[in-house]
């Protein structure tokens, strides 16, 4: 790959506020995120193809499962699987170090093992990110955003660039109180999608992803700090996320440093705009290949039913999930499902799977996996994590997407465009394109 095949993640027009430095985002080549082509590619490929069959088998005949030539252990039990993520202290995250990295320094609860600071800042983080501001804030903002998109698309629609990661974009605008030009929703986008790959599914360290993850860090890291410099120049009038963090105590009076505020916000981004993006991307694609997927999360769009559309999406999203599972570093030598007979010694260092895509559908604590049912229990479900870092931003997650969504499955004739254009592609692990065709 060399550079003038690649388009530079910057949009050449630094955000209000921004004063001279490079532009936000240079250097930054979203190409960077593409498996480079090879055997090590079409493994990867085959296997996340076959993923439920693979589980299947595992689940069944080798539910901890050392894979040597890749160096994981894959757990796909849902007991062992719930055991690895409760178990903080001794199966503690791995990415607290990339985390600071692209922090610019200072951890965050993402990174985090449990203690004073891990609870510090996520008390912080829910005192500006409040559970009232889902349904007064986010769902109308999402819902506004969504429907003026499809409205203007005409009936043709690149669902993924255009909607599903568009309008996460925008609320990082209008609820976080982010300045971004129009040029650059795309770019910060991107850059947050690398964040994402290096931070969350690169165990191994692979030094491919670290470059494009550190030139996006960089640039969503000036654009906040743009933000934040022309917030505290002229206070918004909204009720924004900023604006609530700056106004947390005067900061000489021990109210929170630029730098939290900064920290706090590239986490919440990191884990808002490429997640909701997998998920929302995964969702719409299992529907479109699954008629009666889509014909029950359309029948509860169509009656106003936000309650059973949410529960419909998030049925259709247990078969495919945003991943296969969190990894996990062990801190030291334990016995994981002690006491029966799949009991396995697992070394201190040794990198494993937590599959919770395998525990939502393991029979032995799950009723009938394989049927759609919007109706099951809570507990079925690993979407969003377990323990510890079970995920922060959950109901904010939940209510976008499902306003996001709701807006296209109101339309009739929803279906793929014709040819390549109607088959999801992606940018790196994220989904990036995919164009639906629909009427009314």
């Amino acid at each position: 790959m060399t550079v003038s095949e690649t388009t530079v993640g910057g949009s050449g027009t630094a955000p209000a506020g921004a004063t001279g430095g490079p532009t936000p985002g240079s250097g930054f080549y979203p190409q960077a995120l593409q498996p480079e082509p090879g055997l090590k590619a079409t493994l990867a490929h085959w296997f996340l193809s076959h993923i439920p069959t693979v589980l299947r088998l595992m689940r069944r005949f080798w539910p901890i499962a050392r894979v040597p030539f890749i160096g994981l252990t894959f757990v796909t039990r849902y007991d062992d699987v719930q055991e690895v993520l409760a178990n903080d202290r001794v199966f503690p995250v791995p990415f607290g170090e990339k985390v600071k990295e692209l922090n610019g320094g200072p951890n965050f609860v993402l990174g985090m093992e449990d203690g004073p600071d891990y609870w510090r800042i996520q008390k912080a983080v829910m005192q500006v990110f409040r559970r009232e501001d889902i349904a007064a804030i986010v769902t109308p903002m999402a819902a506004r955003h969504a429907t003026a998109i499809v409205a203007a698309a005409g009936g043709r629609l690149d669902a993924i660039e255009s909607l599903v990661t568009r309008v996460p974009t925008l609320i990082c605008e209008d609820y976080y109180g982010i300045t971004l030009q129009p040029e650059q929703r795309v770019p910060f986008s991107q850059w947050t999608f690398a964040m994402s790959m290096y931070m969350f599914a690169d165990p191994f360290n692979d030094p491919k992803l670290r470059a494009p993850a550190v030139a996006g860090a960089a640039g969503v890291r000036a654009v906040i700090d743009a933000s934040i410099a022309a917030a505290k120049r002229s206070p918004p009038a909204g009720d924004t996320v900023l604006a609530r963090m700056l106004r947390t105590g005067s900061q000489a009076g021990g109210g929170l440093s630029d730098e939290a505020i900064r920290t706090y916000l590239v986490g919440m981004v990191a884990g808002f705009v490429p997640t909701n993006t997998m998920a929302a991307g995964n969702i719409l694609d299992i529907m479109l290949d699954r008629p009666e997927f889509l014909e029950r999360a359309q029948a509860a769009a169509r009656a106003g039913d936000d309650d059973l559309l949410e529960r419909c999406l998030f049925e259709a999203s247990r078969f495919k999930p945003i991943n296969p599972g969190p990894f996990r570093v062990c801190g030291e030598d334990y016995e994981l499902a002690a006491g029966t007979a799949r009991a396995t010694r697992i070394r201190k260092g040794e990198i494993l799977l937590a599959s919770t895509q395998s525990a939502m559908f393991d029979k032995r604590r799950v009723t009938d996996p394989w049927r759609f049912d919007p109706d099951r229990a809570a507990t079925d479900y690993m979407l969003f994590g377990h323990g510890l870092h079970w995920c922060l931003g959950v109901f904010i997650a939940r209510a976008e997407i499902t306003q996001t969504l709701k807006a296209l499955l109101l339309k009739e004739n929803l279906r793929r465009a014709e040819g390549e254009a109607g088959k999801l592609t992606h940018l790196g692990s994220f989904p990036q394109h995919l164009v639906v065709t629909y009427a009314g």
